[in-house]
């Protein structure tokens, strides 16, 4: 549920410091359709496929986990682990793979996934830690910091239609 296409790790962009906006600074990828209007992402995906969104900016690249604040709002369909927020990390040890942290709407009890959000539950990519709340990550891991270079993104990787709106990287 919570694996990582190696194709989307590969991508190179880092989160905005303000709320995003239909401004142009969405960019979409996957092989699942994806829509934007007026900063609400629909995301649809069949079987097999996936598809999601991030922001060319450099803002959040290389900041402290503390001072990072990442949000979405979900609408329509969740399954697994999506839709999703994925946050590069750079724990400051060399990892078997790029370590992500991964925040979804199941795990949030709410429609508001959020590094604010103390019901949203935190699962990594790189080993059996969760947390149960990004501030929970954040006094157990205090010199971890956004990867430098790193991809914030929102995915979806399960069959569904998703709809998030209210995106906001600081």
């Amino acid at each position: 549920m919570r694996r990582l296409a190696p194709a989307i790790a590969l991508l190179a962009v880092i989160a905005i410091a303000s709320t995003v906006t239909a401004n142009g600074k969405l960019f979409t990828f996957g092989d699942g359709t994806v829509t934007i209007h007026h900063g609400t992402v629909t995301l649809d995906n069949d079987p097999g496929e996936y598809s999601g969104v991030y922001v060319k900016s450099q803002s959040l690249s290389g900041k402290k986990l503390r001072l990072v604040h990442v949000s979405f709002v979900s609408h329509a369909d969740t399954a697994g682990g999506a839709p999703r927020f994925s946050i590069p990390l750079n724990t400051g040890h060399t990892e078997s793979t790029d370590p992500y942290a991964f925040l979804d709407v199941n795990n949030c009890g709410s429609a508001l996934v959020s590094t604010s959000n103390s019901h949203c539950k935190v699962f990594l990519n790189f080993s059996s830690e969760s947390f149960d709340n990004w501030a929970d990550l954040v006094a157990t891991h205090p010199s971890w910091r956004i990867a430098k270079g790193g991809i914030p993104f929102i995915i979806a990787d399960q069959p569904g239609h998703y709809v998030v709106s209210n995106i906001d990287l600081r």
